[in-house]
């Protein structure tokens, strides 16, 4: 049967109609569906093996779980993952993520806006259709990435703080430069940071030890870098070493897209590991396809070491020196005269009055700098101490006042900057091989030391009188019993030995726990031990330290009376840093009065040699009475840094 004319009009108008209702059935995901997308394209990215790509193993954190068995992700919330098995199955967890872009809705919740850097990699391996996944518009991430107009990213070291558990080894962070009219001012700058999110409360104790088993969240932010830079060169009086790192912007962009991801996800912090300085690292290795920094930093992750990496890995580009505020009122100081320094003290505390400093130096040069650096003492007494701030700050304006009656310019030169960055000092491993004789028996000596740095380590990188020896196995091989024994393990051991001026008065300190081998009235035992020690520096002889110390002492052992001893004494000695050696004289008396008793006399010099900066030979002569007998030592040690 023929069809009339009306009818066959009908069918021509039908057809484009019918043609377009086909080709929206087509993009439209199908959840099990024979032509779904989500499942071509995961079809396609198991083709492709992207689920063990070691940049998807990057994006999702994965590395080798325990034993090297499987992998497992760092990651610690449930909300970095879209399978419920995503932390330690890398396939899973790509697949739900190509399906978790699928779903409908928008907003900045969606997956695509929550896993960018996810969604602009796997893009890019697959080649989304945007006709069948459409691009959802997140509209939280773009004003944030307008905001910090990325151009560049530049890598910040504040060096080691010792009085801050959490930045005792030192610190990195991530300086995110903008592009636009910002680009000459760092310190206009954001910067990315990640740290223990600690409790106030917790003493440098509990806060080692939560930091060491992974009691802490870690987590990351981005702040205005003034505020970082505020905190570590004026509040912590650290110097910051800055490297310019050479990212492209596409590489910029993709590192911050990750930074948004894990923005709001928790990671379990461990203070020798998974740390800041590491996580750095993590962050670079998303930012630039195909490096490893990571993998070697699985037992430790100590901030100079990082460093060093990533300059070996060939990104930086140039360094920049942001000397602290005591290391600027330092060098400013050594420029001025006894009698000029007596004058910057009065005016900086209130004992001089400003007025009386016009006329009494023979050039506006000298009465310049005068007041510049008085300024400087002033504000960094303000910033320490708090009480007196409002006093101090009436007082920084007096002196900013009287300065501005002079001619402006610059009075000082540029701060010197250290012939060694840390990054080029010793690395921070020691194994340490050598003999001797103890009394009159032939002994032989093996250490190792994870961690990081003593007072005779070559010192070039490092802080004169500092000292973090960390996870320190001492053993001994005895000759007449033919029998490693061990000595020493010393869980943590800081030394601060700071000089005290008439401008600077720091508090000198100690402290040092762990397990040795020690002597009770019935014979030898293994036992634990902890000191503290407290008290003054000085510098004399030009570079040279002189150094006093209270101690305290506790040991517990079974083999003890009453299972413990407990005694207090005094250390006393003097740190010698030579052109190409350093040495330690010192003399420690104890005397334990409570649980077992006893007196310790101790009399020692120390000599290390270094051979370039990986290689040192150190020696060691040392005098001990205790429990009525004299015990003699002498030992030659040959240290590797490494």
């Amino acid at each position: 049967m023929r069809n009339s004319p009306r009818t066959k009009l009908s069918l021509d108008n039908k057809v484009p109609i019918l043609c377009q209702l086909l080709a929206a059935l087509h993009a439209m995901p199908v959840q099990g569906g024979t032509f779904d997308y989500a499942d071509e394209l995961a079809a396609k990215a198991q083709a492709a093996r992207l689920s063990s790509d070691p940049y998807w193993l990057s994006l999702v954190h994965y590395k080798p779980g325990p034993l090297g068995l499987g992998l497992v992700s760092q990651a610690d919330d449930p909300a970095f993952f879209s399978h419920p098995q995503g932390k330690t199955e890398p396939r899973l967890e790509l697949e739900a993520t190509l399906r978790a872009f699928f779903e409908t809705g928008g907003g900045d919740q969606h997956p695509q806006c929550r896993f960018p850097a996810r969604y602009h990699w796997l893009k890019q391996q697959l080649g989304f259709d945007s006709r069948r996944l459409p691009e959802r518009a997140c509209e939280e991430l773009r004003r944030w990435q307008e905001t910090l107009n990325a151009e560049s990213v530049t890598l910040v070291f504040p060096a080691a703080y010792l009085n801050g558990p959490s930045s005792m080894f030192g610190h990195t962070l991530l300086r995110i430069n903008p592009g636009d009219n910002r680009r000459d001012v760092p310190l206009a700058a954001y910067a990315l940071n990640y740290a223990a999110d600690a409790d106030p409360g917790d003493n440098g104790a509990f806060y080692a030890y939560k930091g060491i088993f992974g009691g802490y969240p870690g987590v990351f932010s981005i702040v205005p870098y003034y505020q970082k830079i505020k905190e570590y060169s004026d509040l912590e009086n650290r110097d910051v070493w800055e490297y310019s790192l050479n990212l492209d912007r596409d590489e910029v962009a993709q590192l911050l897209r990750h930074a948004w991801e894990v923005r709001t996800i928790q990671f379990d912090y461990y203070f020798l590991t998974e740390n800041c300085s590491y996580h750095m690292l993590s962050l670079l290795e998303v930012a630039r396809p195909g490096l490893d920094l990571t993998s070697r930093f699985s037992l430790k992750a100590i901030p100079s070491d990082t460093v060093r990496a990533v300059r070996e890995a060939e990104l930086v580009v140039g360094t920049d020196y942001r000397p602290s505020m005591t290391t600027t009122i330092a060098q400013h100081r050594s420029l001025l005269s006894a009698d000029q320094q007596l004058t910057v003290r009065g005016l900086a505390t209130g004992e001089e009055r400003v007025g009386d400093v016009f006329g009494r130096y023979d050039s506006d040069m000298t009465t310049s700098r005068v007041l510049e650096l008085a300024y400087e003492y002033s504000r960094f007494r303000a910033l320490q101490h708090a009480s007196v701030r409002d006093r101090h700050a009436a007082q920084s304006y007096a002196l900013l006042k009287a300065r501005s009656r002079l001619a402006a310019g610059k009075v000082w030169p540029e701060v010197a900057r250290p012939g060694t960055r840390p990054d080029q000092g010793h690395r921070t491993s020691r194994l340490a091989l050598g003999g001797g004789r103890l009394d009159g028996e032939d002994v032989v000596s093996l250490r190792f030391r994870p961690a990081y740095h003593d007072i005779l380590d070559p010192l070039p990188g490092y802080s004169r009188g500092a000292q973090i020896n960390f996870l320190d196995l001492r053993a001994r091989y005895l000759g007449d019993e033919q029998k490693l024994k061990l000595d020493r393990f010393t869980l943590i051991d800081i030394l601060s030995l700071t000089p005290r001026d008439d401008f600077f008065k720091p508090i000198s300190w100690g402290v040092d726990t762990g397990i040795e081998r020690m002597r009770t009235n019935t014979g030898w035992a293994t036992g634990g031990q902890l000191k503290g020690s407290g008290g003054v520096s000085y510098g004399v002889l030009g570079e040279h330290l002189a150094y006093g110390l209270l101690q305290g002492q506790l040991k517990a052992a079974r083999q003890l009376r009453d299972n413990y001893s407990l005694g207090a004494g005094a250390v006393a000695g003097m740190l010698f840093f030579f052109d190409r050696s350093s040495a330690n004289l010192e003399i420690r008396g104890l005397r334990f009065s409570l649980g077992e008793r006893n007196k310790v006399f101790q009399l020692s010099w120390r000599q290390s040699f270094p051979l370039g900066r990986e290689w040192a030979i150190r020696y060691r002569l040392e005098h001990r009475y205790e429990r009525a007998h004299t015990h003699d030592l002498a030992e030659v040690l040959v240290n590797w840094y490494f």
